[in-house]
């Protein structure tokens, strides 16, 4: 009868010490910025070979944070309002003067006559009409002006050129242009003292149809 081969005692099962995952966690996470608690779960589940219970039970203990709503962006605050334009007072408003209707249509005629001497600066015909915006004249010596408007008539005599006389005019119509009618427009020179005196300038005109 052969011997019994001693039985070998079996090796008692190691038991795993039971680990607070929750507070283990807890420590591990501490000062670990950049990820959310998902993340950190996932990361310390892998790092540590949680059972599948056991990462149940942390993810029931550490609840993910909720997403925070975006940041409302505050209103745009509305425009400054325009500055206030300094009050005028109305005695100090000057009025532009308005650009004559004719303006761009007008003609002008140049004045060179020798006195005693006459000349005719502008003329129409036919249902035309003349009006003159401005007459510019210059004399080398004394002599008597006179001005024909056509059919409104001729102006009194302008002395220029004497002792304590100016030596020329400048006559401006502006918005009120000296009307001729179907008449010419013209210019004679006396010279009262034989020095026959040159008379220079120009005279801006315009006509318009009836």
């Amino acid at each position: 009868m052969s011997p019994e081969k001693p039985t070998t005692p079996k090796k008692p099962e190691e038991v795993k010490p039971k680990v607070d995952w929750p507070k283990a966690f807890k420590s591990w996470a501490e000062g670990r910025t950049g990820l959310t608690p998902s993340e950190l779960i996932e990361i310390f589940t892998n790092t540590f070979l949680l059972t599948s219970t056991e990462r149940k039970t942390l993810e029931g203990v550490i609840k993910p944070e909720p997403t925070k709503p975006p940041t409302p962006k505050p209103p745009t605050p509305p425009p400054p309002p325009p500055p206030k334009q300094p009050t005028v007072k109305p005695e100090l408003i000057i009025a532009r003067t308005p650009y004559p209707k004719w303006w761009k249509d007008s003609l002008t005629a140049a004045i060179k006559l020798t006195a005693p001497g006459s000349q005719i600066l502008a003329t129409v015909s036919g249902k035309l009409r003349l009006y003159v915006a401005t007459i510019v004249i210059t004399v080398t010596g004394e002599t008597q002006i006179t001005i024909t408007f056509g059919n409104a008539g001729a102006s009194g005599p302008i002395y220029l050129g004497g002792e304590s006389q100016p030596m020329g005019m400048v006559i401006a119509m502006g918005n009120s242009p000296s009307p001729c009618g179907a008449g010419s427009l013209s210019i004679s020179a006396t010279d009262p003292n034989d020095e026959t005196p040159s008379i220079g300038g120009f005279a801006t005109c315009f006509v318009e149809e009836l």
